[in-house]
């Protein structure tokens, strides 16, 4: 079990390294502006979290944060596969390892890693949505105000209209509230086949 905890963690910390160097050098527009996106700072705070837990690893009774990470990459990549592929640069390398690997590599260690530690709690899903619910309201109050354009078109009411946004961001909150909780009872069942 520790080479498949060590093999998953470093697979998902070099996947976001690998496509922050790979935006870095080989796009236009550079990685800065992708920085204010959720999707790398999901990324990075999953690269952190897992390097933490690599260095320390007694992270993994920190059962709350890891959750929180992997609904945040899961988020990232399930949103960006559905509605926003056609809209960026498609599938490329570091686009895959930011909305494939890294949500696949998380789920899994998620799944199969450290489940004798510790269980999520039945308010942590809630408490996970605290991040989301920041970045909603930087989206909206400044980056939909600055730069070259909204980072999601969702998210935008110049584009879609008010009215479309508040329905989006209710089914985004649903959306994220319902995997949240069905990270929860993997986290159970898990636990109880074990």
């Amino acid at each position: 079990m520790r080479v498949l905890r060590v093999t998953l963690r470093v697979a998902i910390v070099l996947a976001v390294v690998l496509a922050m160097v790979a935006v870095a050098t080989s796009t236009r527009s550079g990685l800065l502006w992708r920085l204010s996106t959720f999707t790398y700072q999901a990324n990075l705070f999953a690269a952190a979290y897992y390097l933490w837990s690599l260095a320390w690893p007694r992270a993994d009774i920190r059962v709350g944060i890891r959750g929180a990470v992997v609904l945040y990459v899961l988020i990232a990549g399930v949103i960006w596969n559905l509605f926003l592929a056609e809209h960026s640069m498609g599938y490329t390398p570091a686009n895959m390892l930011l909305h494939l690997v890294v949500p696949l590599l998380a789920l899994t260690d998620w799944l199969l890693v450290g489940r004798d530690q510790a269980q999520v709690r039945w308010w942590q899903p809630v408490a996970w949505l605290a991040y989301p619910a920041a970045y909603l309201a930087l989206a909206l109050v400044v980056l939909n105000n600055v730069g070259r354009r909204a980072p999601y078109y969702f998210l935008d009411p110049g584009t879609i209209g008010s009215a479309a946004v508040l329905g989006n961001i209710c089914v985004l909150a649903g959306g994220a509230l319902v995997l949240g909780y069905t990270l929860l009872v993997l986290n159970r069942v898990v636990a109880t086949v074990r």
